[in-house]
């Protein structure tokens, strides 16, 4: 126990240390072919950056990557690179590409070549945000049919959180210089055989060192002629300095284009010098896992045989159950804690106070949140004797005074009635 433990501490000061650093990169390079039949063969190719390690950042480009690669919903999977890129691969054979192929044949084709190509592309990494590039081909020859796809994604290193359109003041604003940029790179012909029309906003701005990429993602190949005289994706880029007053204070923060620390990036407040806050940060870290994981059995060893679990007494075999219902109910649920206050308020008692972003159903939230731990053996080992966080506390207050109000009113028509009488 103690050496598991020691491993513990180790890897969750490195998780926690780590966040500001560049994101550990494991490169895969794979080109197989998996398929043959007679003269025809079906090719995959993964060129990836996956970012490994336990930071938030990664664990959201892990995740992002898990759904895109292997078109399933994200249930809680922890999975390493080398991990991810054999599913790839199993899926590719099992969609048997062989049967396709002669199908192929039977219609005359004497060639049927299958080419699936991925991309993982790490396009830029500050102190403060990662953006990465996913980006699918597929082809066949003699059949003259392609498609692919691009898809980007920008993050914030200190909690993970996927930088969207939030970060533009106006969005229709932006858009008017995205469809002005496209008519002149593309010409009104291009842009409307590409774009069919009005263009369309992408799915995600790319945040780069410079500008803004936008691209551009579903598309067939062998329809546009822009692609064929031009071999690029369709997209547009638009520089920091002529955008800047269409982006946020916290976007400019984050970007480095004021002098301004983004809130979310703040250091973490002076916790209490009695309080050892690493020991804190790491039962926190640990916390945030079991959820993560959806480790259910071991939440019993986090809390005290009693808690107060948002405002209602459980024993922790009850706070257990909450917690694995709940998980149950929301598989895809994560969350990570960050800026952490630890205060001592009596010889048994340590507050911690964080800001916890959660993701569930595909939405993000930041709840100012909150446990209390206590201590039986003189500060060897901490148990978590309440949990809540500030809005369930600000409600219950709420409830209380409206009950206490109605329970005076009742009281005083009582009061009336006896004298009344």
């Amino acid at each position: 126990m103690k050496l598991k433990f020691l491993i513990l501490i180790v890897t969750l000061c490195w998780g926690v240390s780590s966040q500001a650093q560049q994101l550990p990169i494991v490169k895969y390079d794979i080109d197989k072919v998996t398929a043959k039949w007679n003269d025809m063969e079906a090719r995959l190719t993964i060129d990836a950056d996956y970012p490994d390690g336990n930071t938030p950042a990664a664990r959201t480009l892990q995740r992002w990557l898990y759904e895109l690669f292997t078109s399933r919903n994200f249930h809680g999977q922890i999975l390493t690179g080398k991990q991810l890129m054999a599913r790839v691969e199993a899926d590719f054979i099992e969609a048997n590409p062989i049967e396709e192929m002669k199908k192929f044949a039977e219609d005359g084709a004497e060639e049927g070549n299958w080419f699936f190509n991925y991309r993982v592309k790490k396009e830029f990494e500050s102190s403060r945000i990662a953006s990465f590039t996913y980006s699918w081909d597929a082809y066949q020859v003699g059949n003259a049919t392609s498609n692919a796809n691009i898809i980007d994604i920008s993050v914030c290193k200190t909690d993970g959180r996927i930088l969207g359109w939030e970060m533009f003041n106006s969005v229709q604003h932006l858009k008017k210089l995205l469809d002005k940029q496209l008519v002149e790179k593309f010409g009104e012909e291009g842009a409307d055989l590409y774009l069919k029309g009005t263009p369309p906003m992408p799915r995600a701005p790319l945040f780069l060192k410079d500008g803004v990429r936008f691209d551009f993602g579903d598309y067939t190949i062998n329809i546009p002629h822009v692609y064929e005289e031009t071999g690029e994706y369709p997209y547009a880029f638009l520089e920091y300095a002529d955008i800047e007053h269409l982006l946020t204070d916290e976007a400019k923060a984050l970007l480095g284009l004021s002098g301004q620390t983004p809130s979310l990036n703040e250091p973490e407040p002076a916790s209490d010098p009695n309080v050892n806050a690493e020991l804190f940060r790491i039962y926190l870290k640990s916390w945030d896992d079991l959820h993560n994981l959806h480790q259910n059995d071991d939440f019993k060893f986090e809390y005290a045989p009693n808690v107060d679990f948002y405002g209602m007494k459980m024993t922790r075999e009850k706070v257990q159950e909450s917690k694995v219902a709940f998980l149950q109910k929301t598989p895809d649920y994560e969350q990570v804690s960050y800026r952490l206050k630890a205060t001592k308020t009596d010889a048994s008692h340590v507050r911690c106070d964080f800001l916890k972003r959660t993701i569930a159903q595909g939405k993000s939230r930041v709840y100012p949140s909150y446990l209390i731990y206590v201590t039986e053996d003189n500060g060897t080992s901490w148990k978590i004797e309440r949990e809540s966080d500030q809005v369930t506390d600000k409600n219950l207050e709420m409830k209380f005074r409206a009950n206490e109000g109605r329970d005076k009113l009742a009281w005083s028509m009582l009061s009336a009635a006896e004298i009344h009488e």
